[in-house]
This record gives structure tokens, C-alpha cells and sequence, in this order.
């Protein structure tokens, strides 16, 4: 058998614009990526956490808290209960992973041990309108946060950074930035000027797109909002700044809080005495964050010299997201790594590749008719051996074996012709081959110890 690779043609718009679906290669690389950040967490002492994929919308919607515009964000999906068990609940589907741990802490606070180290790596939905290469409707977040119970130390924050820098470095990511600001110097800034927390959403939402922009444009944007020229000028100089000095010096001039600054200051300190490299933790105090529920550390983690894919890093602190809900603060650091865009860098700096093949696996096929025992036969022994092993009982040419062996990226595979004798050949050089072996075990063992590491 040949192996059929025409593509049928579907008689409805069968397509899943933002849905991603994945071939079992890109399932083997994203799952790889996946367990090496879990593993990195674990290394730092954060344990895993799940929770459910729909929510409560006056959860999703954090009482109002998170937007300030109030009402449940515009690209959170609904879910509805179908009329026979309709409970009058409004549902939707979670959006990120902050709010759902959140929700989870608050009712399950009695079974947690405070200060709670945890991660969750899950899927989210958003109702993007357009969904791009960077922007899908459905992903992967792997969230990594601190909870306390009424109160929890700035360390936290420094912390939470660098579990995020191993992960990074554990995947093969070295060349990144993580921008750090607090949401405090923004809010005393406005405050110096007199506008208040009901018009800081719309300068949130400018100085966000401003670091894709001229500033000459975002200062423009700023006016056209109302904003005089003064603050347009003012959050011009803030987000220029580079140093907290450069930011001190603006909030004194103005009169203005720095309990923001020195909150950033001893993040900073403490993140360098856990051995953060100075280059990968900077000021930028254009970094704030759409979610209102956060309320002092802000980060956003770029690749460098691709700022274009946007953060594939992101979060902060909220002190006081779910306090509606039963009267008591957890406040939480925490910050999510978006996977499809991380693997989106990771396959264009070539290292999926390096990942495809998996170790310990394998694949057998009959090359002639009537080999079906003795494949039955060479795969009991092998999975008998804990070999992961699949099984073909379809007879194929050796194009077609050696396509269905890259196909289940296996390092090793294992042809049964006449009479069930069994060849071992390495895929990696198709002419190194075991014909006939005493043992099909130690055959095929002995390819995998080649492609082991030395």
C-alpha cells in the first residue's frame, strides 16, 4: 500500500477560523514545550492547579472590578444552558487563567496553605474578531502565580519573574526581555493632574497600542481623547523614562505619590539577588496592562528584536480582584506565558526540530502479505520491553513505511516481512539496519543509545 496523501474536498465551509487543530508532529512539539514549563515550575516549588473551563460571568466579570466600564468583556465567549436544565446561571467561557484561580481560591481557601504557590497550564477563548498568527480565538495559557490571604510580600513579585526567565531558558528561549512598570506611578501621575480612576481606562487603552506607535501619534491620540497637552506631554516623558530616577524625578516635579517607584525599586533589588540577569529585567513604564484588576507590578515579556509577535509573557499584581465575593483580600502576583505564540518563535528560530523525534518509540509494519502474526508478535515484545511502539497491520511499500515512521516521529522502525522476520532500521541514516536480529529488543535499544545525548 501506497500512502494516500490526496485531499479530499469537503461539501460544506467545514473551516475553524481561530481554532487551531494540529498534526500529530505539532501536538508532539506542543505538548513537549508544555511539560518542560510545567517541570520548571515545579523546580521552583509552584504546584499545578485546574479549573473549569466555563465561569460564572459575574465572576469573569469580577464584580465589576476588572473593566471600568463595568459589564462582561466583549471578547469573552457565552455559554448557554440548553432550556431543559437551565439553572439561571450566566455562564462563560474563561478568557485567562487569573480570574478562575481567583474564584477557586476564595471558595476552596479552607483546604490551601497560604502563601500559595501554583500554576495552571490550560486553554482559554476569546472572541477575537480577527483572529491572526498572534491572535487566536482558542490557546494555551501557562499561568504561574503566588496567592496570599490579606496580604502578601512585593518578593512575590520578583519571584514570580524569574520562574518565568527558567522556563524560557529551560525551552531554549535566551533572547528576551522582561519590561516591568507599576500601575501605582501611572495612577499618581493622572491623580497629579486631577483625572480620576473613570477616565484611566481610555489612557490605558493608548499608551498599550503606544509601544506599536510613534509617540508623535500616541500624544496625538491623547488629545483627540480630551486629555490636555500638558498630560499628553506629561505620559510622553513617563514612557520615555528608562530609569526610575528619569520616573522620580517626573512624579516630584508634579508632587505626585512615589509609593509606586518604590515598590518597582525593591522588585527590582530583590529579583536581581535571586539571580536575575540584570539585562533581562528593565524599566518600561509604557508597560500597564489592559485588566484593571491589576493594581501595582506590571510585566510583558518580549522576544528581542521580534517585539512585532507582541508579549509572550504577561501579568502583574492584583491585590484585591475577588474581595466582592466573600468580604476577604487574596492578593495575587502572577504571570502567563501564551504558548501558540511562544511556539510560533520557537519554530522560526528552527528548535521545533529539535524536539520532533521522540525518544524510546517505535513503529511497526508488515512490508509483505501475510506478516500480521509476526508484527502481532514483535510489538508484544517491544511494549513488553515498555517501548512505546504503534502498530500497522497494513501492508505499505518502503516510501510508505518510512513516511508513517515520520509521522509518529519515532527514531526507530521496524519492518516484519516474509515468514515475520523483522528488520530494525535508524531513520536517521535508513542504510543502518539489523536484519533478522537474536533480539529485537536490544536491536532496536541499541539505535535509540545512538541518538542519545552524550
Amino acid at each position: 500500500m501506497t500512502i494516500d496523501q490526496t485531499q479530499d474536498t469537503p461539501r460544506l465551509d467545514i473551516s475553524m477560523p481561530g481554532f487551531p487543530e494540529s498534526l500529530p508532529g505539532d501536538v508532539v512539539f506542543e505538548q513537549r514545550i508544555i511539560r518542560q514549563i510545567g517541570e520548571g515550575f515545579e523546580r521552583g516549588g509552584f504546584l499545578p492547579l485546574d479549573t473549569a473551563a466555563v465561569q460564572r460571568q459575574e465572576v469573569l466579570n469580577a464584580g465589576g472590578a476588572q473593566y471600568l466600564d463595568g459589564g462582561i468583556p466583549e471578547f469573552a465567549f457565552t455559554v448557554v444552558e440548553p432550556p431543559e436544565s437551565d439553572t439561571g446561571t450566566k455562564f462563560g467561557l474563561r478568557y485567562d487563567l487569573t480570574v478562575p484561580v481567583s474564584r477557586f481560591i476564595a471558595e476552596r481557601s479552607a483546604d490551601l496553605s497560604f502563601p500559595l504557590h501554583c500554576y495552571q497550564i490550560n486553554k482559554v477563548w476569546r472572541a477575537e474578531q480577527m483572529p491572526t498568527a498572534t491572535h487566536w480565538r482558542e490557546f494555551y495559557q501557562c499561568d504561574v502565580d503566588v496567592v496570599g490571604r490579606d496580604e502578601l510580600s512585593l518578593m512575590y513579585d520578583a519571584e514570580i519573574a524569574c520562574a518565568v526567565v527558567s522556563a524560557f531558558r529551560d525551552i531554549g528561549v535566551d533572547g528576551f526581555t522582561v519590561r516591568a512598570s507599576n500601575r501605582k506611578v501611572l495612577a499618581a501621575l493622572l491623580d497629579s493632574h486631577g483625572i480620576r480612576v473613570h477616565r484611566a481606562r481610555a489612557i490605558v487603552q493608548i499608551l498599550d497600542k503606544g509601544q506599536r506607535q510613534e509617540p508623535a501619534e500616541t500624544a496625538a491620540q491623547l488629545q483627540a481623547a480630551g486629555f490636555s497637552a500638558t498630560v499628553a506631554t506629561d505620559l510622553g516623558r513617563l514612557t520615555a523614562a528608562t530609569t526610575l530616577a528619569q520616573g522620580r524625578d517626573l512624579l516630584v516635579h508634579r508632587g505626585a505619590d512615589t509609593a509606586g517607584l518604590d515598590e518597582l525599586d525593591t522588585v527590582l533589588r530583590a529579583a536581581a539577588d535571586l539571580g536575575m540577569p540584570a539585562d533581562h529585567l528593565v524599566v518600561d513604564f509604557s508597560i500597564t496592562r489592559g485588566h484593571d484588576y491589576y493594581t501595582g507590578t506590571v510585566f510583558e515579556t518580549f522576544a528581542t528584536g521580534r517585539e512585532h509577535w507582541g508579549a509572550i509573557g504577561a501579568g502583574g499584581r492584583y491585590d484585591d480582584l475577588l474581595r466582592h465575593i466573600n468580604g476577604r483580600d487574596y492578593p495575587g502576583v502572577g504571570m502567563s506565558v501564551g504558548l501558540a505564540r511562544l511556539m510560533g518563535l520557537l519554530r522560526e528560530d528552527g528548535l521545533s526540530r529539535e524536539v520532533e523525534i521522540r525518544g524510546n518509540t517505535t513503529v511497526v509494519v508488515p512490508t509483505a502479505d501475510g506478516c500480521e502474526d509476526g508484527v502481532l508478535r514483535a510489538v508484544r515484545e517491544l511494549r513488553g520491553a515498555n517501548i512505546a511502539t504503534r502498530a500497522v497491520f497494513d501492508v505499505v511499500d518502503s516510501d510508505g513505511a518510512v513516511r508513517l515512521a515520520a509521522d509518529s516521529a519515532v527514531a526507530v522502525l521496524v519492518e516484519v516481512g516474509e515468514g515475520g522476520v523483522p528488520t530494525v532500521r535508524d531513520l536517521s541514516a535508513p542504510e543502518e539496519c539489523h536484519k533478522s536480529p537474536a533480539n529485537l529488543v536490544a536491536a532496536v535499544e541499541s539505535f535509540f543509545e545512538a541518538h542519545r545525548p552524550a
